[in-house]
């Protein structure tokens, strides 16, 4: 897996939260610190992030890919723009099934992850809302994750069942089963965050990252936002190959 885009995933996480009621757009800006590993360097990221939210569904856009959650349909599908084409996946998703055989247990013991979330009393008014911060911190033999979230409790929104959809996507990542609870522990939606990440297996490399919500809408999704389009191919399921185009 590229580590820029393992990062990208990693962080995307620290976002979680969810809206109900009628589908939702979600806008965020998305910035990257540039980094060099292995003698690579990857530019700096500055984007637009926007998700959906509707009865039972999901969708996230984060540059090139896009994921989307059917809990109805018991489906994930991940879409490559650049390629046209998409992969499904079945709910629940099972690494075993998924992954080569033996390399689930290998990514687990690599990547398992101890995770805290520990909150604070310091606040601040981010945009139109008043946050608490609260400091995540995930830890694993190949990397370190610290972060600095701000929730807040006056937004429309019911993280708790975005949860139940966003958790489809983390069981992805192998080690990360525990950060769905531990984000529960987080009192409202995450509005903004700031994380540095360290990579120890690779030369103690350090890649910051922001992001923050800029609006939360009520909005009409375009057609077959929940579903692949139709021109796109469907390609055989490969894990490595998703987690490289991610």
């Amino acid at each position: 897996m590229r580590s820029d885009r393992m990062l990208a995933l990693t962080l995307a996480i620290l976002l979680a939260a969810g809206l109900a009621g009628a589908d939702q757009r979600i806008v965020q800006n998305h910035k990257q610190d540039a980094f060099t590993m292995m003698g690579q360097t990857q530019p700096p990221v500055d984007e637009q992030h926007v998700s959906w939210i509707g009865e039972r569904k999901l969708r996230m856009d984060q540059g090139s890919t896009s994921t989307i959650v059917d809990i109805d349909a018991a489906k994930m599908y991940v879409l490559d723009h650049d390629a046209k084409s998409y992969i499904e996946i079945d709910l629940p998703v099972d690494l075993e099934k998924v992954m080569p055989p033996g390399m689930a247990e290998q990514m687990m013991a690599m990547l398992n992850f101890q995770i805290t979330v520990t909150p604070s009393t310091e606040t601040k008014k981010i945009g139109e809302w008043n946050a608490t911060r609260y400091d995540l911190k995930l830890t694993s033999a190949m990397m370190t994750v610290d972060a600095v979230l701000w929730a807040s409790t006056e937004t429309p929104v019911d993280f708790a069942e975005y949860h139940d959809l966003y958790a489809n996507i983390v069981s992805l990542q192998p080690g990360m089963s525990g950060m769905a609870d531990q984000l529960r522990r987080v009192d409202g939606f995450v509005i903004a965050q700031d994380a540095t990440m360290t990579m120890q297996m690779m030369g103690e490399t350090t890649v910051g990252s922001s992001d923050t919500v800029v609006s939360i809408e009520q909005a009409d999704p375009p057609a077959a936002t929940y579903a692949p389009p139709a021109d796109y191919a469907r390609e055989d399921f490969d894990y490595m190959k998703m987690m490289q185009s991610r």
